[in-house]
């Protein structure tokens, strides 16, 4: 019994993420992409930016105007989301598409994030949003 109980503090006192802020539907949550989507849900889309762009040198330029088009359209952020599609390799690539409801509207913006292993470390590779789900669902590999 003494072994399981200090077992069993450090698992409940380890350092960890907090919960996933959408709903997941089964799928398990990935410490990264929950941090992007997090910043998305909230409207901080330059955190977001900042988050998923963070190896892709001068391609993350190309990512300025849709950033200041969507603080300008949704500068609250969304009511919710939900992850619906979650993919992983057996190398560490991870593929999430999540959709985030818009206040007031039956169509959802949809977040395709892609996430790989680099030197060890879980890095966002490449990103796609559309209020068009089916342009978001064609980055899926």
């Amino acid at each position: 019994m003494k072994f399981v109980y200090p077992f069993a503090l450090a698992v409940f006192c380890s350092p960890a993420f907090a919960a996933p802020v959408c709903e997941m539907g089964g799928a398990e949550p990935v410490e990264l992409l929950e941090t992007a989507k997090a910043e998305f849900l909230r409207g901080d889309f330059q955190a977001f930016k900042d988050i998923t762009t963070e190896i892709m040198g001068t391609a993350s330029e190309k990512l300025e105007k849709p950033i200041a088009q969507l603080e300008g359209l949704f500068p609250d952020g969304f009511e919710s989301c939900q992850t619906i599609v979650q993919r992983r390799d057996s190398g560490g690539m991870v593929q999430e598409v999540t959709t985030f409801n818009i206040k007031g509207q039956d169509f959802p913006m949809s977040v395709y994030l892609l996430a790989a292993p680099i030197r060890g470390e879980l890095k966002v590779g490449y990103l796609n949003f559309n209020t068009t789900m089916t342009e978001v669902l064609k980055s899926l590999y």
